[in-house]
């Protein structure tokens, strides 16, 4: 968009229509000499002088925000699952969009700049549904990232593992799965090589679902599958590798056969047998979507609180130690599913979530920078009329934070995948 500037000079009133005389003229000349002298020296002070005080720091006008609110807008269903720092002070996003040609949606990856601008986006998939969930840049400046195939798959749909380079396009992609429903949760890139993948798999579309964690080498070449959980529901959400190079997870399980879940907390070695498990339970159905470790080696669970007969969830907090014991559990906000969490350099998290989980058009995004111990320091509601969700939180090197998700009362009014930037009070 130009700007343009208009500058209107009024006119000086029209002389005698007389000859003036020698003396006139020269008094005339003196009077302009005069005036452009002054002109002049006034515009070369104007220049010297600062419109601020001299204490107060200038940016110059091309400089990019520091925090916004943005969306993208590339159909009438656009989501953002995952979003993660990367060195250059970008972001990088997976989610899924839908695809008019092919009536169905694609997983969306996209890259963006530290004012939120998009530098370049890439989608992927056939003609059924395909749904990105996470996604962490490699240690080649690549992306790996995972989510769920309807397109490529053995049966209703499978995990799918996918490795970019830093520019976004496909070098290779795998599919895991049997006949049932199977999904890729989380992805991580081990310190010993090669990726992880958390999610869970279902042996038949009637069969039960199991915890599953599928361990690949750096081609995404399976080199173990292993299954857990002893219910008909069991699934896993996140990952965090240990200084052991084994694996810590979490999900819920389904206890009594009647839905109702608990929190689950395990630990598997780096060739995947369980070291260690815990559950969280209690009045309430519990589970978990995603976990993060702190600096003391403590994990903060962000995910769900169900009071039966009740038709509401809460956000649930709960802090183990490093042997995913449980040293607390707090209720963060009623009526509301927490989905993101990530440690700060405090040593306590940010975590953020929705209101109204059950309903459809109505969710504010919750905002919650709490302690180690999960004691709420401040705490954002973000939203307008419409729905608007976030599905992922980052802790900035900054000191800001940055959330994704997906909105109906900003931008095109359709579901606009969202990125908010913020300080480190919450503010944009």
């Amino acid at each position: 968009m130009q700007v343009h500037s208009h500058t209107h000079i009024p006119g000086l009133p029209r002389p005698a229509a007389t000859v003036p005389s020698a003396t006139t003229v020269a008094s005339a000349t003196t009077v302009a000499s005069a005036t452009i002298i002054v002109l002049t020296t006034m515009i070369m002070l104007t220049a010297c002088v600062s419109p601020t005080d001299p204490d107060t720091p200038r940016r110059r006008i091309t400089d990019p925000a520091p925090y916004f609110l943005r969306t993208i807008d590339l159909s009438e269903y656009d989501e953002g699952f995952d979003i993660r720092e990367l060195q250059d002070g970008g972001f990088i996003i997976v989610g899924k969009t839908w695809m008019r040609h092919t009536v169905s949606k694609d997983v969306l990856l996209v890259r963006t700049n530290a004012a939120g601008e998009t530098m370049w986006l890439k989608t992927f998939g056939g003609v059924y549904s395909d749904e990105g969930y996470a996604v962490r840049q490699t240690s080649d400046g690549g992306f790996i990232l995972t989510g769920s195939t309807d397109s490529y798959t053995n049966g209703s749909s499978d995990i799918w593992l996918i490795k970019t380079d830093s520019s976004g396009t496909m070098l290779w992609s795998k599919s895991f799965g049997d006949t049932g429903l199977d999904c890729g949760q989380d992805v991580i890139e081990c310190g010993a090589g090669g990726y992880l993948v958390v999610g869970y798999s279902q042996f038949s579309f009637a069969g039960k679902l199991s915890a599953t964690l599928v361990r690949t080498d750096e081609l995404g070449n399976e080199i173990w599958t292993r299954r857990y959980g002893r219910s008909e529901r069991d699934l896993a959400t996140s990952v965090e590798e240990t200084v052991d190079g084994g694996f810590v997870v979490c999900g819920s399980t389904e206890t009594g056969g009647n839905s109702s879940t608990l929190l689950w907390i395990f630990k598997v070695s780096a060739s995947g047998e369980e070291q260690w498990a815990h559950l969280v339970d209690g009045v309430s159905s519990k589970g978990a979507f995603r976990l993060a470790r702190g600096e003391d080696g403590a994990f903060g669970i962000i995910g769900y609180a169900k009071t039966p007969q009740v038709q509401t969830v809460d956000m649930l907090f709960v802090r183990t130690d490093p042997s995913g014991d449980m040293m607390r559990e707090t209720v963060l906000h009623e009526n509301t599913l927490g989905t993101g969490i990530a440690p700060t350099r405090d040593g306590g998290y940010i975590v953020c979530g929705y209101t109204d989980p059950l309903g459809f058009d109505g969710s504010d995004i919750v905002f919650v920078k709490i302690d180690r111990d999960g004691t709420e320091e401040w705490k954002k509601i973000i939203g307008g009329g419409r729905m608007d969700r976030a599905h992922s939180v980052t802790a900035l090197r900054e000191g800001g934070y940055v959330l994704t998700g997906t909105t109906q009362s900003y931008g095109s009014g359709n579901q606009d995948l969202l990125i908010i930037k913020t300080d480190a009070t919450g503010t944009f």
